[in-house]
């Protein structure tokens, strides 16, 4: 084994995931969730409900799911206007009073923070998702582990 596959291979997800997690509560407008993501630069957060347990996941993508809904009519369920700033963000501009948990992934994919790192990559590959959760005993979110995180991890392997 090489040393940038050894690098690699001895990291775990408490290694390189976010331990400051930004959540939205499952009872909070779309709009308010729009606030929080576009206030913290991010494209996605766990839901969480009234005792911090998560219970979803809220990303950009369900809000472009929403506004496909509402323009194939199949269902209307808010009217969102979303556009995408060149920082990759999207905006909400308009946003009815529809609650997060009409729109959240209720499918929370989730990693133990001393999995291995690559086992973690694998898991979002077979997935397809962009973000795992880490969550303790309690199911109470304790960090993240986006793409961009085990990208970074890969740079750093890279440059050791």
């Amino acid at each position: 084994m090489n040393g940038l596959a050894r690098n690699l291979a001895q990291l775990h997800v408490k290694d390189v995931m976010t331990p400051r997690v930004v959540t939205v509560a499952v009872n909070n407008t779309m709009s308010e969730a729009a606030d929080v993501f576009f206030e913290h630069e991010i494209t996605g957060a766990p839901v969480v409900d009234e005792l911090g347990h998560c219970v979803g996941v809220l990303s950009a993508t369900d809000f472009v799911h929403s506004k496909a809904e509402e323009l194939d009519g199949r269902e209307k369920t808010g009217n969102f206007l979303c556009s995408r700033h060149p920082s990759g963000l999207y905006s909400i501009d308009e946003v009815r009073h529809d609650l997060v948990r009409d729109h959240m992934s209720p499918a929370v994919q989730s990693m133990d923070r001393n999995a291995p790192l690559l086992m973690a990559a694998r898991c979002m590959c077979d997935e397809h998702v962009h973000r795992l959760l880490v969550i303790d005993a309690r199911g109470s979110p304790v960090g993240i582990l986006t793409s961009l995180d085990v990208i970074a991890a890969m740079v750093a392997a890279v440059e050791d």
